[in-house]
């Protein structure tokens, strides 16, 4: 008898719901009347009619259950979501039943206490052991995280009547990076203009190449450039520009707790620090961030973009430490304002110190 109730639960989970929708409270009241006229008349045309409505009602729970059952359902969020701008969440169905394919399915996203997303997927067919791929548009309006707990799977097939659904336990969490300035932002351009005059390059071994020169008696000998000096008959050296000048730090200042406008002002000085650090980037500098009591060391890498629109998205105001600076980098500082935030350019020299985040 246990083992009869256990395949019972195995079978019939996770456990299924159904509403009645508008058009099968009209076709139960009809039926029901009809029903009534038959028994009431005595009848046998309507008590006819009235077994194969029944028929219709229990046939669609029927067939809605075999669309439901063997359904492997999976999300595909891309790898980089921007507060307020539009992205793509990829919802995938494989029915793995082996003849019946799955007909008018509808999947939703549940946000934390079960409420379902404003835009979902719908698939009209899902051949038997296929799988089939749509996505919805959605935009997170704020930077940080956002969860999802779950998917509610649904369908009308065949007749409209019932809408069954369950609901699939799929928890994940979602990051959004701070929104961005347009490229084309007057803020950004006057600030790559006056760090583009500010910036003094030097030589050196290090950082780019810059051109050729004859040799001299304190140069290098790794520097040569044999083949032009075999072609000159004398010897020639590389020399290249030093990235000093070229390496930036962002730093987004502190605001005083308090005030009606703080959280606006943080929200569009975290923006304003993550799209000069990747318009930095994009122009070739090392970029470092320091926000609260996190600090990067400046790096050209795509990973150091990811790390620091990943701190920039999870940065919270509060967190107060003594200033990190690091050797031949210029400060580019952030200052929360209301309307729109203040950029300070000024060049530090000293010892860096590096924190984790």
């Amino acid at each position: 008898m246990g083992l009869l109730a256990a395949r019972i639960r195995r079978w019939m989970g996770p456990p299924r719901r159904f509403r009645v929708t508008r058009e099968g409270k009209w076709f139960i009241g009809g039926t029901l009347v009809l029903g009534f006229a038959a028994v009431n008349g005595g009848i046998n045309l309507l008590f006819l009619l009235f077994g194969l409505l029944l028929c219709l009602l229990v046939a669609n729970g029927i067939l809605a259950e075999a669309c439901m059952r063997k359904l492997l359902v999976r999300r595909h969020i891309p790898s980089a979501i921007f507060a307020g701008k539009p992205f793509l969440m990829g919802i995938s169905v494989r029915n793995e039943k082996r003849k019946i394919p799955t007909f008018s399915l509808e999947v939703e996203d549940l946000s934390p206490g079960g409420k379902p997303v404003d835009r979902r997927c719908f698939f009209l067919k899902v051949p038997a052991g296929r799988e089939q791929e749509t996505s919805y548009r959605r935009t997170l309006k704020t930077r940080g995280i956002h969860r999802l707990v779950g998917l509610r799977l649904s369908t009308r097939f065949p007749f409209g009547l019932l809408r069954r659904s369950l609901d699939l336990t799929l928890p994940i969490e979602m990051l959004a990076y701070p929104a961005l300035l347009p490229v084309q932002s007057p803020l950004l351009r006057q600030t790559l203009s006056e760090l583009g005059d500010n910036a003094t390059p030097r030589r050196s071994r290090g950082g780019e190449f810059h051109g050729l020169r004859e040799k001299r008696p304190d140069d290098d000998p790794r520097d040569i450039h044999w083949r032009i000096t075999a072609r000159r008959g004398r010897p020639f050296v590389r020399e290249f520009e030093e990235s000093q000048g070229k390496t930036v730090m962002v730093t987004l200042r502190e605001i005083p707790a308090g005030g009606p406008d703080a959280l606006a002002m943080v929200e569009s000085a975290v923006s304003v620090a993550a799209s000069l650090a990747l318009a930095f980037m994009k122009n070739g500098y090392q970029v470092g961030l320091r926000a609260g009591n996190i600090a990067l060391p400046p790096e050209q890498s795509v990973a150091q973009q990811t790390r620091i629109l990943r701190c920039l998205a999870l940065y919270q105001p509060g967190l107060i430490e003594e200033p990190v600076h690091f050797r031949n980098a210029t400060n580019v500082q952030v200052i929360p304002f209301p309307g729109r935030p203040r950029v300070e350019i000024a060049a530090r020299a000293g010892v860096a110190r590096r924190k984790s985040a």
